[in-house]
């Protein structure tokens, strides 16, 4: 159901339809997946952890909506960008819906580097695990961004999307996976929708991008 959803939407795009519901959409879209990622993972955590998870996903969603806040106010954390019309409703100029996207791309990364890691790197070595999280997460980025451009999530000035902007992405995920692994709540195998939600949301914005050629 995933896949369908997501690459409808983006197959959608590629030829051209539909556009103005996609564009109504696209918040409660990114909302409901975290709402969704989150109670999916709720469902697997012993008990006496589910509020350990709780506490640490809304730290997630509160402290990077407050990270982007800053961002496109000071324009000197990620680069100078601003947030378009598409991603409503929205506070002061910030969309209430990109705390959930970080939320679950950090849950997705997570299940995918649960996956391909060995069992003794996940178990011992928490924070070279938290570093490949990082590094998923730039790499989603780097297919995202154009296509968050093309569909009128936020404008970089001059059209250029900064170094600088991956550079702290890899920062801000290494260190919200770092906290994440030594507090334990991503210690615990994360569910298998988690580690689809990862690449069916690559297969969206492949596929936004594809519209572009």
């Amino acid at each position: 159901m995933l896949y369908l959803l997501l690459g409808a939407g983006g197959l959608w795009h590629v030829l051209g339809v539909f556009q103005e519901v996609m564009q109504v959409l696209a918040s409660p879209i990114m909302i409901g997946l975290g709402v969704w990622l989150f109670w999916e993972c709720w469902r697997i955590y012993p008990r006496h952890e589910q509020s350990k998870f709780a506490i640490t996903s809304i730290g997630i969603v509160v402290v990077s909506f407050g990270i982007e806040w800053l961002g496109v106010r000071t324009g000197q954390i990620f680069g100078s960008y601003l947030y378009g019309q598409t991603l409503q409703p929205s506070i002061d100029g910030i969309p209430i819906s990109i705390g959930s996207a970080w939320f679950v791309m950090l849950i997705a990364s997570t299940a995918v580097a649960q996956k391909v890691a060995p069992k003794s790197l996940a178990n011992d070595f928490r924070f070279k695990m938290a570093f490949l999280v990082a590094l998923l997460m730039v790499c989603f980025d780097l297919l995202m961004e154009p296509a968050a451009v093309k569909l009128g999530y936020w404008t970089w000035m001059n059209d250029h999307i900064p170094l600088q902007n991956y550079l702290v992405w890899l920062g801000l995920s290494f260190i919200f996976a770092g906290i994440g692994f030594q507090v334990g709540v991503f210690r615990q195998q994360l569910p298998r929708i988690a580690f689809h939600c990862y690449f069916a949301q690559l297969l969206y914005f492949g596929l936004v991008s594809l519209s572009n050629l």
